[in-house]
């Protein structure tokens, strides 16, 4: 998996460890983005981008926010990173729903009609 043209360990997403670790990670991150809306905006960059930091050192180990962002807080290219990680982890998941949906109970029905 690369992020921000740093290459990282594939998330094997299908895992349910891993998945548990990776829908514990974006909770954090979700419900941080509601917290700081009383600081000033160097704060919240400073503290969103900590969050993302957090994000990527649970799902991949620590130290992997330093390899991606090196000591830059930068909001956008956290952010973008974060969408890179989102956008990697959902076409895994687009996968599984393939091959799933192959044997579905409404597939499985109407394929004994024939």
């Amino acid at each position: 998996m690369v992020i921000n043209g740093v290459e990282l360990e594939e998330l094997d997403i299908f895992d349910a460890n891993t998945m548990e670790r990776y829908e514990k990670a974006m909770d954090k991150v979700v419900k941080s983005t509601q917290e700081y809306k009383e600081l000033k905006g160097s704060e919240i960059v400073r503290k969103e981008c900590e969050v993302i930091f957090k994000c990527f050192n649970e799902l991949f180990g620590e130290g992997t926010d330093k390899k991606i962002f090196g000591d830059k807080i930068n909001i956008i290219t956290c952010l973008k990173a974060f969408e890179e990680l989102v956008e990697q982890i959902n076409s895994k998941q687009d996968e599984l729903e393939k091959l799933t949906s192959k044997y579905s109970p409404n597939r499985a029905k109407r394929r004994s009609k024939k």
